[in-house]
């Protein structure tokens, strides 16, 4: 993460906790701390070894995933679902209430970039989902895409293996 220094995102960090009547423990804070370093997403037992090498107390991986799941709620991290890993929030003062996350994930070299949708689409989504009996769980949405880079690379490969799908057809 670019935008800001681990510093400014910790103040943010425990101003939301303020204003949500919870507290950024120590802990906590370390684990904000291990996600703001890392370019990729990371898996709760990846984190916890991370965690464990640059922090002086161990943390076993039960107590990651509390972590997690609490920074989760008050949208300082994004859990993606459909790969099971972590990410950290690149905007944690929030979005205005008519945008969400929309994650494009490179299902080659796992590289993430959050953007904003508009929430219409969602809702759009949502409404679609429940004409067919389904009730909308979230409303983030994880896209499988290749990044630029390996879109490059893909055309020097068969040009027919994109998760053993043609990335041209539609």
């Amino acid at each position: 993460m670019n935008t800001m220094d681990a510093r400014d995102f910790i103040q943010i960090a425990k101003n939301i906790c303020e204003k949500t009547g919870s507290r950024l423990t120590e802990t906590r804070q370390h684990m904000l701390e291990v996600l703001f370093t890392v370019e990729t997403p990371k898996s709760a037992y990846e984190l916890t070894d991370d965690y464990n090498r640059l922090v002086n107390s161990p943390i076993m991986a039960m107590s990651v995933y509390r972590i997690l799941n609490f920074l989760a709620s008050i949208r300082l991290v994004h859990h993606l679902h459909s790969i099971n890993k972590y990410i950290i929030c690149k905007h944690p003062i929030g979005r205005s209430e008519d945008q969400v996350p929309l994650f494009l994930i490179c299902t080659s070299c796992q590289q993430i970039e959050e953007v904003a949708i508009a929430a219409d689409l969602i809702y759009a989504l949502s409404d679609h989902a429940e004409s067919r009996g389904f009730i909308s769980a979230g409303s983030q949405i994880e896209l499988n895409s290749l990044c630029k880079k390996c879109q490059s690379n893909i055309h020097q490969h068969s040009p027919g293996d994109f998760n053993g799908q043609n990335p041209t057809n539609k």
